[in-house]
């Protein structure tokens, strides 16, 4: 079977290198600038027009920008049939994914939706690749058989980009985060003393423990932690520094304190009782 990939950037680079080491010869690229690179570096055999790439590979991984994933789903619509497979693994929105399904699947392709859960540069076709759609079970065996480190996760297009958002939700959020406290902790210097002891805390405990422990004093003394929050964001903008982080993280485990979840339930010992407490809370308040 022949793989082709649309979009040759960085990461369908680092895949392709991969899995050339695991024996996979035919291996094609298109892009927009693909005919401006040196053939004998790419790696892959550069497509003439991306016609040509979906007409002549059985599997397709796409890996353009998010921006550009309907757009191409437009122009590959087409060149596909019932014995191609098609991976949309640009870090598109779940809404997006849909959107390119409602385009594709009157083709009969068997499509999935991506996403790459690591550094790619790192770890090439080793990087976590989560799949969902009607032809991820498809895409799946294909993708494994060459050495990719490839799992489903559901029937629905647009479940494997959630689970990507939502890890950036969490990893994204926490560096913005550690950028603010690590700016007021300069001013005030004392970096070292903070890093420190934040490593003594963060350390002590797997990350799974530690949500745990976490989440469930969180829910129980949220409106506690939310004022002390706020007057972290107050002492920051005193000394004339940004504080969007500690408002929005006060604002938010004050919402949370509200649902008054240690008179309302027992107290949670995990963090999915955790998040259970907290959406029957709110359940309860419609």
């Amino acid at each position: 079977m022949k793989l082709g990939y649309i979009g040759y950037g960085e990461a369908a680079r680092a895949i392709a290198e991969g899995l050339r080491e695991e024996g996979l010869r035919e291996q094609y690229g298109w892009s927009r600038s693909i005919g401006q690179a040196d053939p004998a570096t790419l790696g892959v055999v550069p497509a003439a027009s991306l016609r040509e790439l979906v007409e002549d590979c059985d599997v397709i991984l796409c890996l353009t920008p998010a921006s550009a994933s309907v757009s191409v789903a437009e122009q590959c619509r087409p060149f596909l049939n019932k014995e191609k497979i098609y991976v949309d693994a640009s870090s598109s929105s779940p809404a997006v994914m849909e959107q390119v399904w409602s385009i594709l699947k009157d083709t009969g392709v068997r499509f999935a939706d991506g996403a790459l859960l690591d550094t790619v540069p790192k770890y090439r076709h080793k990087t976590p690749l989560v799949l969902a759609g009607s032809g991820a079970e498809e895409a799946c065996a294909v993708l494994k058989a060459w050495g990719m480190a490839a799992e489903v996760v559901g029937t629905e297009p647009g479940s494997a980009c959630a689970i990507k958002m939502l890890r950036s939700l969490y990893t994204k959020a926490h560096l913005a985060c550690a950028f603010e406290m690590l700016e007021a902790a300069a001013h005030f210097g004392v970096e070292d003393y903070v890093m420190t002891s934040l490593a003594k805390t963060m350390d002590e405990k797997d990350f799974l423990s530690g949500m745990s422990g976490r989440t469930c004093g969180g829910v129980i003394h949220a409106a506690r932690r939310a004022e002390e929050l706020q007057m972290a964001a107050e002492m920051m903008e005193e000394s004339g520094l940004s504080a969007q982080v500690a408002r929005a993280g006060a604002e938010k485990l004050r919402q949370i304190g509200e649902l008054r979840i240690r008179e309302r339930f027992d107290r949670p010992k995990t963090w999915k009782e955790a998040i259970s407490c907290v959406k029957r809370a709110k359940e309860e308040q419609i």
